[in-house]
Parts: structure tokens; C-alpha cells; sequence
């Protein structure tokens, strides 16, 4: 149970193999503790924090049964709903995906934002054993970061223009296990050459940060060309690949001789 000096770190159901730690439950745990009485059995305050796959529907939902067995006056557990990256900036359809939330700048080439991993995000549904979280969160995190570093600090000085980013390199060093908790991640210009406002380009490194540890460090390479223009070249790259896979299929298949057709009787 969580005290005054250790509160319980709440996590999402996906994160289940962390709760081997002491004074961690997933939100389900939680849940059937509190219809088990757990909670019920002194007065004491209860402290509990949000880690990583906590959503506003699952606070909602514990300070819900919390009230209903009247021990609401004894929570305490805050939560600040993410100011995710948009749309347009982390180049992603569906929320529960963003990666990226609270984005800021702290000075003309250093950036940083809160890692906000959803219970339900794409890269958690069939991929998640043991306590920390897999590698793949913290690369989709530093591309989904310098995505929306330059349309909120660099495209958005361009707004006639649209962009279509390129990746010249990207290099992942894991230094750390990341875990479901708080963390952040730091963006770093390293080079940005943006004088012509059709092609911005930029070289940087991406780390996360957790518990006072650098748990991965990124460093990308990347073009922003206005998109008609790439667009373009992507379409003929396009042609010629499916050019080549035909006369390759075609090459390849055996003689073929029509088999006459019986009409049924």
C-alpha cells in the first residue's frame, strides 16, 4: 500500500511486468484492490503517482471507485492531462501513438518535451515483456521529436510551404534501461542549415532522460524538402521499382502455355 514516503506508481495494464517492483500496481491491480477492501481497512492518506499508460479516462476512473466506497477525502493522486504535439508536428494520425507532449525551448538550438506513452500505442500491442520498455519507443520517440521541433520552430516561419522530411541517418546507442515512468526527452541542434527556406537541413542528437540517466542517445540527420518537389522524385524511384519487380517476375516465371477450357455440360 502507498505511504506518505512511498507512494504507489500507477501504470497501464501493458506494463504489467514492471509491477514486480515494490509499491507499483497497473490500474486493473489497483481497481481490485479497491473492490477487495484493500484501502479500506485504515485512515490513512493515499498517495499515488501516474506513470507511463495511465490515461485522464483512468484517472477518472479511480478517484470514480475511490468516491464510491467514500475514500475519496483520503486520495491523493494529481494529474496533468499531456499538451500532446499535434497532428501535423509528430506526423501521426491517432493520439494514443504521439510520443511527444509538452513541448518546449529552452534556448535557440535545445528543445525538450515530456515521453508520453499510451497504454494502447502501436508499438505496445504485440511487443512487451519484461519491465522496461522496448528499444523501438525511444527511436520512434527521437524521430517524432525532431518532426515536431521543426514544424513548430522552423516549417511554422514558412507557412505557404509544406515540407516532406527525409532521414539521411539516424544511430541509436542505448545507454539504459527506460521504464514506464517519467522521462524526457532532449533535442539537441547540432547543425541547421536553413537559409534557403526550400530545403532545411539539420543534423542533431536525441536523448531521454530518466531518473538522472541518459537512457538512449539518438543522433539524426535529416532533410526537409518542399514536398512537391520530393514528391516528385519519390513518384519516378516509384515507377522504376515496379518496373524492375515486373521484368523480374516475368523473367523468372516459367513457360506458360493457355490449357483449353471445358464448358460445363
Amino acid at each position: 500500500m502507498p505511504s506518505a514516503t512511498q507512494p504507489l506508481l500507477l501504470v497501464g495494464d501493458r506494463f504489467a511486468g514492471f509491477t514486480v517492483q515494490d509499491h507499483v500496481q497497473t490500474v486493473t491491480q489497483l481497481i481490485e484492490d479497491l473492490h477487495q477492501g484493500v484501502y479500506s481497512e485504515d485512515s490513512a492518506p493515499i498517495h499515488i503517482r501516474a506513470g507511463q499508460g495511465v490515461t485522464l479516462e483512468d484517472h477518472e476512473a479511480v478517484w470514480d471507485e475511490f468516491f464510491l466506497r467514500g475514500l475519496a477525502d483520503r486520495l491523493d493522486f494529481p494529474y496533468a492531462d499531456p499538451a500532446l504535439a499535434g497532428r501535423g508536428e509528430a506526423h501521426k494520425h491517432r493520439e494514443t501513438n504521439t510520443l511527444i507532449a509538452n513541448l518546449r525551448r529552452d534556448d535557440d538550438t535545445t528543445f525538450a518535451a515530456d515521453l508520453r506513452l499510451h497504454n494502447d500505442n502501436e508499438l505496445l500491442l504485440d511487443h512487451q515483456t519484461g519491465e522496461h520498455v522496448q528499444g523501438m519507443v525511444a527511436i520512434e520517440a527521437a524521430r517524432q521529436m525532431f518532426l515536431a521541433v521543426s514544424e513548430r520552430y522552423f516549417a511554422s516561419h514558412h507557412p505557404q510551404r509544406r515540407y516532406y522530411y527525409v532521414i539521411e541517418s539516424m544511430n541509436t546507442d542505448f545507454e539504459n534501461f527506460l521504464f514506464p515512468l517519467d522521462a524526457t526527452v532532449e533535442y539537441r541542434i547540432t547543425r541547421a542549415d536553413i537559409a534557403d527556406p526550400t530545403r532545411l537541413a539539420f543534423t542533431a542528437d536525441v536523448g531521454i532522460m530518466q531518473a538522472g540517466r541518459r537512457s538512449s542517445l539518438t543522433a539524426v540527420a535529416f532533410t526537409a524538402f518542399e514536398a512537391h518537389v520530393l514528391q516528385a522524385k519519390e513518384h519516378r524511384r516509384a515507377e522504376k521499382a515496379v518496373a524492375h519487380q515486373s521484368r523480374e517476375a516475368v523473367a523468372a516465371a516459367p513457360d506458360f502455355a493457355p490449357q483449353p477450357v471445358l464448358a460445363a455440360a
